[in-house]
């Protein structure tokens, strides 16, 4: 009764404690615009595998099992990077191909469907797209089949890998997908087919954080690589492919193109988790590799940015299309990045770059550093004015500063160049020049500061628009910028020095010319010279002068800077919000967008995404470091394939035995009776989970990653209760609970999959199909605590003692690249340990006998979690490394 009391304590100090950190987080997250959903809609790829589902080989005439020579089961078991090679037919003619069929589901129209797909090494290209279909069927009648254009926008994927997702959206149900070929093709034979998916695309989240600059990378996003039917694919690749999506935007991959070599070749990246809205920009960040390039018009013409939305073309932009869609900003001086993009009049899931060579063209080869996507209004100008504004400045009068020389009859002059400064940014200075030039004119403007010193690292210039048509690149040419301390020059830029700033074209036309600084400075001056000779009267506008003050001089203006002294170029999870700021930067393949549990930690950061008290640590079976591969419901020995479609770390019953995990984990019934009071597996929204998705009641304590219980393991066999369908060695849990009608195959588990809330348990025993859990489902019959309530609560304590006496593991802390000793003082028993990060990732594992050493040289500084297992131990410790 004393323990049920204090738990009641712990719980409702933690509600309250819970509910102030929420509030903080939100208030937190508004004032920085750092949203990330707690809603979890659905995942998009969802692949199609597990029990109940076929793959079988087909040719011309449909199914024919004998005309594929291996097996069809890596395409449906939980293992993602398994393959089937198309090359393994006895012959390789017009037909062949792979259909998978879910016995369990029929999908509904509206769903995209298709298949993972790889040639190895060489890139997609449109003849061979154009050769595979897709098709779709219902109780094995032809529903419908991808045409030629379906499939050709979809590009190949990055990697150690060329894979890649073939899209068909349908407008009819369907419970099997086949890929096949229409003609002979060579390259087939080099086909690899990992998995199909199917998914709702309605229920993919949509991303809207406001964040600029927000880098498209991550754990859910592929980089892509595709080539022209016209491309020789061997002359031509992608250096270091992977580094454009790898969340630091100072890394590249590199765009190879020889010359001579006609055709078009694209790379792009692809989120899985989350599509953009429309209206937002999207694009990449480039540098030419020969900077002599980057002021070709050539160049710009050849360069192409693309949206698409699970596969189907959005927008399109031609850098030079005079469209007014286009932004070409480049970011620094010194380093000729720049920031290409288009404002997408559509959602979009990927972003693609797409440069195509021509005759009299050679790009040698392009650096490509990053996909973003950001709303509107990203730019951080603030404009210097008389009034209104933090940044108060002037026009500096006298003829060396403000007006014109070099001309006859004045016909080249400047007029109303207060405008620049007023407080109306539509206003603007009209600049004119003569359509014959014998002369040498120059018409120049300075703006002054009234509130002292701009310093180093700030980015200054003006706004200006061209008459009669789009500004060109080689306009620069004739624009020098100059920065002044007092009446002192300190640093000038024209030409391509210029577009080493800022260059950005709207649908005003509008563009910037400046560059940063590197000293201080408090005036700046524009001057305008197209030079002698004879040309068309043109006119020039110059709408405001203005600031970007970078403090810390990395970079990133202060308006979008996250990190003050820091490094806003690094955000591994590619959520747009740097590690430097965020308390969860892990890349592991759970989503970084979806939050399974509800409890405001995306999965990708959450130490129990299903709230099921199971720490997925614990929940990776195959101790590999990934989460999705781990689907083990059922036996081998009655089904080809194991699993139900929902990995363990999700899978609120993870061997389909009745029984919910969170009831097999070894919790004393009476903490189960508080924490999930109406026994539906999950635990209660109210019990804290501080900010790794753990249950702190479940902890030593808080945000320890250490928990109290031992995971249970009634007969000490290799397989803890919640994957055991023997959790005794002798009766089926499944018949134990009453449920043995239930069984089809008379091997202890639920074979009838029927998930429509994708909880891991099944319809015929789930009591609640809306939402996650199970309302009044059956604790474990095993569970020692279940019987002896209290007593056995102090028991475990006292186990967990001698477990701690046992086995020592120290130093802790320890110093980077010492070793952690692992000593029995009692008898010498052979076991494992596994190490793993604060967030749950695998660092190392090994067997010992009696004792082990762990050597820390590679590990970075911080917390790791040991657990050492041996016949009579299982005990996790907490280990800092500094």
């Amino acid at each position: 009764m004393a323990d049920i009391i204090k738990i009641n304590t712990i719980i409702n100090k933690n509600k309250q404690e819970k509910m102030t950190k929420k509030l903080f987080g939100r208030i937190t997250a508004f004032l920085m615009t750092l949203v990330v959903s707690v809603m979890a809609f659905g995942q998009g790829y969802t692949p199609i595998r597990g029990m109940g589902v076929e793959a079988k080989p087909v040719n011309g005439s449909g199914i024919c099992l004998a005309c594929y020579n291996g097996s069809m089961n890596p395409v449906i078991d939980s293992n993602l990077d398994n393959s089937v090679s198309m090359g393994s037919f006895a012959t390789l003619v017009s037909g062949n191909g792979i259909s998978v069929k879910n016995t369990n589901t029929t999908y509904p129209a509206g769903y995209i469907t298709g298949f993972n797909v790889d040639l190895g090494t060489s890139v997609i290209t449109a003849s061979f797209l154009s050769g595979i279909r897709i098709s779709t069927y219902k109780a094995g009648v032809l529903q419908e089949t991808s045409t030629n254009t379906t499939l050709l926008s979809v590009p190949a994927f990055g990697g150690s890998k060329t894979r890649i997702f073939l899209h068909f959206k349908t407008s009819k149900e369907f419970d099997e997908v086949r890929l096949y070929q229409v003609n002979v093709l060579s390259v087939f034979s080099a086909l690899n087919v990992y998995y199909a998916f199917a998914f709702d695309p309605a229920k993919v989240p949509t991303d809207n954080n406001g964040i600029c600059d927000d880098i498209i990378a991550g754990s859910g996003v592929d980089g892509n690589v595709s080539g022209s039917s016209s491309f020789l694919a061997p002359l031509s690749y992608v250096n270091n492919r992977e580094k454009i999506g790898d969340g630091d935007k100072n890394s590249y991959g590199s765009i190879v193109l020889p010359a001579g070599l006609l055709g078009s070749y694209s790379v792009g990246v692809l989120d899985k988790n989350q599509v953009y809205p429309a209206g937002n920009k999207a694009g990449f960040v480039i540098e030419p590799d020969d900077q002599g390039k980057l002021l070709s018009a050539e160049f710009l013409k050849n360069i192409t940015v693309e949206t698409y939305l699970f596969g189907q073309l959005q927008d399109s932009k031609n850098l030079s299309d005079g469209g007014g869609l286009i932004n070409i900003k480049v970011l620094r001086f010194g380093s000729n990045k720049q920031k290409i993009s288009l404002t997408a009049t559509k959602p979009f899931n990927e972003v693609r770059l797409k440069i195509t060579q021509t005759v009299g063209v050679n790009f040698g080869a392009l650096k490509v550093y990053y996909a973003f996507e950001e709303p509107q209004g990203c730019d951080c100008n603030e404009n210097i004015q008389t009034s209104g504004t933090s940044r108060l400045g002037d026009i500096v009068p006298g003829a060396s500063w403000t007006g014109a020389s070099g001309t006859l009859f004045g016909l080249t002059n400047i007029t109303n160049t207060g405008n620049v400064v007023d407080t109306n940014t539509s206003n603007f200075a009209t600049v004119n020049f003569s359509p014959i030039n014998l002369l040498i004119p120059t018409v120049r403007l300075t703006v002054k500061s009234n509130t002292g010193d701009y310093p180093a690292g700030t980015f200054g210039g003006f706004t200006l628009t061209k008459s009669a048509n789009l500004f060109t690149i080689n306009a620069l040419d004739y624009i020098t910028i100059t920065f002044y301390k007092g009446t002192t020059v300190t640093e000038s830029r024209t030409s391509g020095g210029l577009f080493s700033g800022q260059f950005f074209t709207s649908a005003t036309n509008q563009f910037y010319v400046g560059f940063t600084s590197t000293k201080a400075f408090d005036r700046m001056k524009i001057e305008i010279n197209p030079g002698i000779g004879i040309t068309l009267a043109q006119q020039y506008y110059i709408h405001n002068a203005f600031v970007q003050l970078d403090d810390d001089k990395d970079g990133v203006p202060n308006c979008n800077d996250k990190c003050p002294n820091g490094d806003d170029s690094i955000d591994n999870n590619g959520n747009g919000i740097p590690d430097c700021v965020e308390g969860c930067s892990v890349l592991n393949d759970k989503s970084p967008v979806l939050d399974s549990d509800g409890d405001g930690i995306p999965d990708a950061c959450d130490g129990d995404a299903d709230n099921d008290s199971i720490p997925d640590a614990l929940e990776d079976l195959n101790h590999n470091g990934k989460f999705e591969d781990d689907d083990v419901d059922g036996d081998q020995l009655v089904i080809a394939t194991l699993g139900d479609g929902i990995s363990s770390y999700l899978d609120l019953d993870s061997d389909n035995d009745g029984i919910l995990d969170l009831f097999e984990s070894g919790i004393p019934t009476s903490v189960i009776n508080q924490i999930d009071a109406d026994h539906n597996g999950v635990i209660n929204a109210g019990v804290a989970t501080g900010s790794n998705g753990i249950a702190d009641v479940l902890e030593t304590s808080p945000d320890s990653g250490v928990m109290k219980y031992p995971l249970m393991n009634t007969d000490g066999d290799d397989k803890p209760d919640f994957v055991d369908l023997k959790s005794n060695n002798t009766n089926y849990d499944l018949y134990v609970i009453g449920k043995d009608n239930l069984d089809d195959l008379g091997a202890g588990f639920i074979s009838k999959i029927n998930d429509a809330d994708l909880d891991g348990i099944q319809a015929v025993v789930d009591n609640d199909l809306i939402k996650k859990g199970s309302p009044n489902s059956p604790l474990s019959p095993y569970a020692s605590f279940a019987k002896t309530g209290a007593k056995m609560s102090a028991k475990a304590t006292t186990d967990i003692s001698a477990v701690v006496n046992d086995i020592k593991v120290y130093p802790n802390p320890v110093r980077s690249g010492e070793n952690v000793y692992i000593k029995s003082s009692g008898a010498k028993e052979d076991g494992t340990y596994t190490m793993f990060s604060a967030q749950g990732q695998l660092i190392k594992s090994g067997k010992f006998s009696g004792d082990a050493e762990i050597n820390t040289s590679s590990l970075p500084t911080g917390m790791y979690i040991i657990k050492v297992e041996t016949k009579s131990v299982v005990k996790s410790y907490k280990v800092i490394v500094k």
